[in-house]
């Protein structure tokens, strides 16, 4: 098997990059919802804080997925195949 460490560089960057942005959205829509949850008066928007909370968490858990498997597809060996057409 061939060194791969260059190919590997951008799919683990950008994976961390996009965890690094949604993470904190994701902390702070549980930090409100957590907040707004106690007071009667505001149940209203915990829906839509629930939502982006939800939405943000499979955005991080797609991006992880998606880099897991493009790391295994260039163990194998994939992307130089896809080269020759």
């Amino acid at each position: 098997m061939r060194n791969n460490t260059k190919k590997k560089i951008a799919p683990i960057v950008v994976a961390v990059l996009v965890v690094a942005y949604v993470g904190p959205l994701v902390a702070l829509m549980a930090y409100a919802a957590g907040l707004l949850g106690a007071q009667p008066e505001a149940r209203a928007a915990l829906p839509f804080l629930l939502l982006y909370l939800v939405a943000g968490g499979a955005v991080i858990i797609g991006v992880v997925a998606a880099m897991r498997q493009r790391l295994r597809e260039i163990d194998g060996g994939e992307e130089d195949e896809a080269r020759k057409y």
